[in-house]
């Protein structure tokens, strides 16, 4: 077989590793027309290479990962684009340029985030690389992203948020901690652009994918702020595609998508604040996308709120929603008749 054949062979034995298919040598067989031998002559050469580990069990293999390490002393380093050109860049030289440009716009905004936002007086950064797909992590010892932001509210109106209510005010993309020199974007982009993505910070989460929720409300607490981020190295996204989604050439950054469930923690909304939280988080866009995967049913003052008395007053807002079960559905037809 030849080498690029062979390549072809080995990414695909370890995906099906990576995914924990129990046939895995089997559809590696018959996809490459390869004998048992020849599959597990490739399972050494990975292990000899170090890309693959045995652990015995049910699934004999896994995938390891290269990791490097550095912590940056933010009295001595203030430039996230140096520090990504020097350390970083050269880890993920081997990777497409479309995904190398993903990984410069990701990592270097949330180094930003974490040397002008945080106050973090040191940010560790980890980089996990194997074969199909690239981790990273940014944890800084500052003051917390969901309480940096409570403070910023409390400062401004008064109010009192919980590290979720804070969270939640990062789904559209729209809030900003300092207005005067960000846009807010960083977090909404990056996140859409990874394949999985979640800030952690005291005990709260923001993620917009479900699946990366699964131990939310483990009660962990982290006093910074805990960022990981993970693509696939092949993936097929553009960075330039995926923003040219949401932001107008002319009218900037416009329309927005947000994950009604994770945003409210739960499968059912229900009061006339939270309608309201969500109605202030909408604030700007012209285009809104509400997304109910995961809510099984809509309060009817959540509804009557969000739909006959926040839809109605914003008459230039264009909101669509998605996912809706017909529960959900019904209850924004109730609302939207009186």
């Amino acid at each position: 077989m030849k080498k690029h054949e062979r390549l072809l062979a080995e990414k695909f034995l370890l995906q099906r590793i990576f995914e924990e298919d129990p046939d895995f040598v089997d559809k590696t067989m018959e996809a490459f027309s390869l004998s048992r031998s020849t599959v597990y002559n490739y399972i050494n050469r990975l292990q000899d290479a170090g890309e693959l580990e045995r652990v015995g069990g049910s699934m004999p293999y896994r995938i390891l990962y290269h990791t490097s390490r550095f912590t940056i002393d933010t009295s001595k380093e203030r430039s996230e684009d140096r520090i990504y050109n020097r350390d970083i860049a050269p880890l993920l030289e081997e990777l497409p340029p479309a995904v190398q440009k993903i990984w410069r716009y990701a990592i270097t905004a949330m180094l930003n985030n974490a040397m002008e936002h945080a106050r973090a007086s040191a940010i560790v950064c980890v980089v996990n690389r194997s074969r199909l797909s690239t981790i990273v992590g940014v944890l800084d010892n500052g003051i917390g992203i969901f309480r940096r932001i409570a403070q910023d509210i409390r400062e401004q109106t008064g109010d009192t948020l919980t590290a979720n209510e804070a969270a939640s005010l990062l789904y559209s993309g729209g809030y900003t901690s300092a207005p005067d020199t960000h846009m807010g974007q960083g977090i909404f982009f990056t996140s859409r652009l990874m394949d999985h993505f979640a800030i952690r910070s005291d005990t709260a989460l923001f993620t917009p994918h479900a699946e990366d929720a699964d131990d939310e409300g483990s009660g962990e607490r982290f006093r910074g702020t805990a960022v990981q981020m993970a693509l696939a190295n092949d993936t097929t996204r553009e960075l330039g595609t995926l923003m040219a989604r949401y932001i107008d050439p002319e009218e900037g950054f416009i329309r927005t998508e947000i994950p009604v469930a994770r945003m409210f923690g739960g499968t059912y909304p229900v009061s006339r604040s939270e309608a309201r939280r969500l109605g202030e988080i909408m604030e700007g866009f012209a285009e809104v996308e509400l997304d109910f995967a995961g809510v099984e049913e809509l309060g009817p003052d959540f509804a009557h709120e969000l739909f006959a008395v926040i839809a109605r007053q914003r008459t230039d807002l264009q909101l669509t929603r998605v996912n809706m079960n017909e529960s959900v559905a019904a209850a924004i037809r109730r609302a939207e008749r009186t």
